[in-house]
């Protein structure tokens, strides 16, 4: 059992085992086990953060390293408005309640706070604005990734009303340069960079770092964001992932340059291993999360099909995945379902690093 208080500024939930709060206006997340110097291995009553493909397939970006192999494709497929409220109010733990005027509305049970929404262009589903602002009036924070390749005023003023985060990934520098400005002149407060980075994106990483010192159109920047490369999709074969010296290299320019920079839960250990010997190693350590996946975390593809994580479908165990729309029960027949149960074990056996793909 639990306790949960929300409203439209912060969402707070306390149990025995389990705490944790969410600043709605800021993102600052904190979570704790039985004590606060405790830290929980999973949340049994689902997950905080939702990863959700809505498009698929036709794609302007093309980029080269596209896990998902989105890029100059014929076929497209895209959530349904109707399939996305099916799939936000099972993840959300929704129910109907009535105030004291005998007005009806939703109150969201689960610990589910941000969605992150996976897209191909930003146009590539006409009711994606319409499905962040279903979100957002329910109480769930929305977040995307774009290109920024066919970002205008209109995509950035939409976003900064709707939006906590966004995150352009460069592939043109020029276009996304562009796309990050408008947002950010838009009001859009928390803008970052994703670059995948590996042995042949190193240089890159700091080319983009220096433009971050230098280039006027990037000065409204949160940060950027180094996602680790998995050989899965159009790279194979193509990429090699950095190796930890590499890793360190970069983690120690953005520090002394006093770039504002984050990673991936993929990266965390690599990202440790870099700063094990700084003075204030056990404080930077509290900002490091290990893979969540199936833990804190859930993946549901524009199907309506649920994987631990994204990069997880079609792989091994999870070959298939598990039918959301069709579930009657999502906390039993999805979260706690045997396959779900049997990836977490493994993941938590493993310290929390990924079982499917060599990182580090």
């Amino acid at each position: 059992m639990y306790k949960l208080f929300e409203d439209e500024n912060k969402k707070v939930i306390n149990s025995e085992n389990y705490n944790s709060a969410l600043d709605k206006n800021t993102g600052k997340f904190i979570r704790f086990g039985a004590t606060f110097e405790e830290d929980p291995e999973y949340c049994e009553f689902g997950a905080e953060i939702l990863d959700l493909e809505i498009s698929q397939g036709k794609c302007m970006g093309n980029c080269a390293f596209c896990y998902k192999e989105n890029g100059a494709v014929e076929e497209s497929h895209n959530m349904t408005f109707e399939q996305f409220k099916n799939v936000f109010h099972k993840v959300a733990g929704t129910t109907l309640a009535q105030d004291d005027k005998g007005v009806f509305s939703y109150i969201n049970t689960s610990p589910l706070g941000q969605i992150a929404f996976g897209i191909c262009d930003i146009g590539s589903n006409p009711e994606f604005f319409d499905m962040m602002a279903y979100s957002k009036a329910n109480g769930v924070i929305p977040n995307y990734t774009c290109h920024g390749l066919d970002m205008n005023e209109e995509y950035a003023k939409k976003t900064a009303e709707l939006c906590g985060a966004v995150a352009v990934s460069v592939y043109n520098k020029e276009k996304s340069y562009n796309a990050i400005k408008m947002l950010t002149d838009a009001g859009m407060k928390q803008v970052n960079i994703h670059f995948v980075l590996a042995e042949q994106t190193y240089d890159k990483a700091f080319e983009i770092m220096n433009d971050i010192k230098t280039d006027e159109r990037l000065k409204g920047l949160k940060a950027i964001v180094f996602l680790s490369y998995k050989a899965k999709g159009a790279g194979v074969g193509k990429f090699n992932s950095v190796t930890n010296e590499q890793f360190k290299s970069i983690i120690d320019y953005a520090t002394e340059n006093r770039i504002g920079i984050g990673f991936d839960s993929c990266g965390c250990h690599k990202y440790l291993n870099s700063i094990k010997d700084d003075a204030d190693y056990e404080q930077k350590a509290q900002y490091a999360e290990p893979c969540e996946s199936s833990c804190f975390s859930s993946y549901i593809n524009c199907k309506g099909e649920f994987f631990a994580c994204s990069f997880c479908e079609g792989e091994g165990m999870w070959k298939e995945g598990i039918n959301v729309l069709e579930a009657k029960d999502f906390m039993n027949e999805v979260w706690n379902a045997d396959k779900t149960k049997q990836f977490r074990e493994l993941l938590l056996k493993n310290g929390r690093k990924c079982p499917m793909f060599k990182i580090d």
